[in-house]
């Protein structure tokens, strides 16, 4: 099935530099749109490019010789008897190959056909925002040089050690939330009340059930989360403990020693009480520690290995790792926005495809904001079962459109967009300076809980290694607060090139590591952040130099995270009435947006 549509727009075009431009995702209007912006080739230079392919030569008059009368009439009968169906030929063997030939990765073809692959390279599973499976390719951020953190360990040379590595991890790939599942059952209900056959492309779709679940955590994300621990221990784990030097393959509780052979204290993971976290914290310490590794002397008991602290998830209960729970302004359409921007880009990006698609489905009466949820059914039963048929039903620009909505959700919920954004992350960024600095928290500020972190036994100061499985959103709120320069997302018009890239910053099994490295080249120790397998650049948090591998000296870190953690006034936020915020309007969501 194919949609004649503009040329895709890729945002990740120049990924991950600062947002600076805005290209439209609209399909070209018979008349200029009022929401015109920046394009990447117009459509009329498209339209031109295919008309010199298609279009003849000119020809140039040709002198005849003079024949006798009566045989002209012949002549020019044979001629267009000969010349016609050859010219005919001749143009339509060239528009077919305009159409079917394949444009490179960096181009985009005149027509975007809906499908499962794409002429030009396309991965739609990398636009799926935070329902991506977890990928670490791609380019660096900006700033940063493509050989920071690759290489053996991902450390500069081979003289180079981690001291210290802290983990902030998200859960891997699980079914829909009970909100999302409602707006697909929503969908669903539509395709089983239909009176009339749907079309015979889409015949499938009568005989098609919805079969998620929800909530809890698939096996794709078990094996997800487990290779996560697995490649932990690999990448880092093996230089923290010295396992290589001791000639340990896999982890065991003789390397958790000090440099004096002293014993450490069992090591610490964090998660919450919520099913599809605690079960990414098991698999990912199952794959650290190597529960599976087959060594005859190796322990199986959990208990053996590591103690896990399980954090609770509920309202006003104190809890970094899910810390909209402490603070009820997170409940407040009027000082969180994400619903509203990402409703408005729904209804632009997707208006063609509820006209295509209404065709096929007659009686469906399907709208924009029931195809984005078919959008994420797709990725959803991939997870689930590896394919799902509703991926072919989009073109790859409104896969770019469904990017792109997925960051405005996040940025006007959790990011800059909110007003709550930072406040949500700022609690771990308390903990993670504490940790630095080798000291308890004992207030309870910014959704600490002061239980556990009052406690050596729950929060310990030495760990070569920490790991707190939590939230997507977390994720960002942490990375807000601490003041990576987002920017700002229009909810009209797709902005690109862009930092918010929801797909590479917070997919399943997403992973930020604050990696703290000694190099003999280095007088002090160096921090270094790496977000999904990518080095984040420091540049702009606090006074953290412009550096190409990322690096920024501990002291001056620890500096920024005091800095950036003063500036959040957690309590006024979160129970009060926000600076900025006093005449925000309460949006109400409706069915028929």
């Amino acid at each position: 099935m194919a949609s004649n549509t503009n040329a895709a727009y890729d945002p990740l075009l120049h990924d991950g530099q600062p947002a600076q431009g805005r290209s439209s995702l609209e399909t070209q209007p018979a008349a200029p749109s009022t929401r015109a912006a920046s394009r990447i080739g117009s459509d009329e230079d498209l339209e031109a490019a295919a008309a010199e392919t298609l279009a003849p030569a000119e020809s140039t008059p040709t002198r005849y010789r003079r024949v006798r009368a009566g045989t002209e009439p012949a002549l020019k009968k044979l001629i267009i008897i000969l010349v016609v169906p050859a010219v005919v030929l001749l143009v339509l063997f060239f528009f077919i190959s305009s159409l079917s030939s394949a444009p490179s990765r960096d181009s985009s073809p005149i027509e975007a056909p809906t499908g499962i692959s794409y002429a030009s390279g396309f991965n739609m599973k990398q636009s799926w925002g935070s329902l991506s499976p977890y990928y670490d390719t791609g380019k660096q951020w900006s700033g940063i040089a493509e050989s920071a953190g690759k290489g053996s360990y991902g450390l500069p040379n081979s003289q180079c050690r981690f001291k210290q590595v802290h983990v902030l991890h998200r859960h891997a790939e699980r079914y829909p939330t009970n909100g999302a599942l409602d707006k697909i059952d929503a969908f669903a209900n539509k395709i089983y009340s239909m009176t009339e056959k749907p079309a015979e492309e889409l015949s499938w779709i009568s005989s098609w059930n919805l079969t998620l679940g929800s909530e809890l955590l698939l096996s794709s994300g078990v094996a997800t989360e487990f290779t996560s621990g697995s490649m932990f221990w690999e990448t880092h784990g093996r230089l923290l403990y010295n396992a290589t030097e001791k000639g340990q393959m896999f982890w065991h509780p003789e390397l958790n020693v000090y440099p004096n052979g002293t014993e450490r204290h069992i090591p610490v993971l964090r998660t919450t009480d919520q099913s599809r976290i605690n079960t990414s914290a098991h698999a990912w310490a199952a794959g650290f520690f190597g529960i599976y590794s087959g060594e005859d002397n190796a322990p199986r008991d959990n208990d053996e290995l590591y103690k896990l602290v399980i954090m609770e998830e509920a309202p006003l209960i104190n809890n970094t790792l899910a810390s909209y729970y402490s603070c009820p302004n997170s409940n407040s359409k009027k000082y969180t926005i994400g619903s509203k921007l990402y409703r408005e880009w729904v209804n632009i990006y997707l208006s063609d495809a509820a006209a295509r698609l209404n065709k096929l489905l007659p009686t469906a009466n399907l709208t924009a904001l029931d195809l984005f949820s078919v959008q994420a059914l797709c990725a959803y039963e991939t997870a689930a079962y590896g394919y799902s048929r509703f991926c072919e039903l989009f073109t790859e620009k409104e896969w770019y459109g469904y990017e792109y909505r997925e960051a405005l959700e996040f940025w006007g919920d959790a990011s800059l967009g909110s007003a709550v954004g930072a406040a949500e992350g700022v609690g771990w960024l308390m903990e993670l300076l504490a940790r630095l600095e080798r000291r308890l928290l004992t207030e309870p500020y910014a959704a600490i809980n002061v239980t556990i972190t009052g406690n050596e036994e729950t929060f310990p100061l030495d760990q070569p290694f920490y790991m707190d499985m939590t939230h997507d959103s977390i994720i960002i709120s942490v990375l807000t607060a601490l003041g990576i320069p987002f920017g700002k997302l229009p909810p009209d018009t797709m902005l690109q090139p862009r930092l918010f890239v929801v797909s590479r910053m917070t997919p399943f099994g997403a992973r930020l590591y604050v990696e703290l490295i000694d190099c003999p080249e280095f007088s002090e120790t160096q921090v270094r952040l790496k977000l999904s397998g990518r080095v984040l650049p420091l540049t702009g948090v606090g006074n953290c130099p412009s550096s190409e591998d990322g690096f920024c000296p501990e002291s001056v870190f620890i500096d920024a995270l005091r800095t950036a953690t003063s500036k959040v006034d957690f309590d006024n936020v979160c129970f009060g009435i926000p600076r900025g915020w006093e005449d925000a309007p309460e949006y109400v969501e409706t069915d028929s947006e």
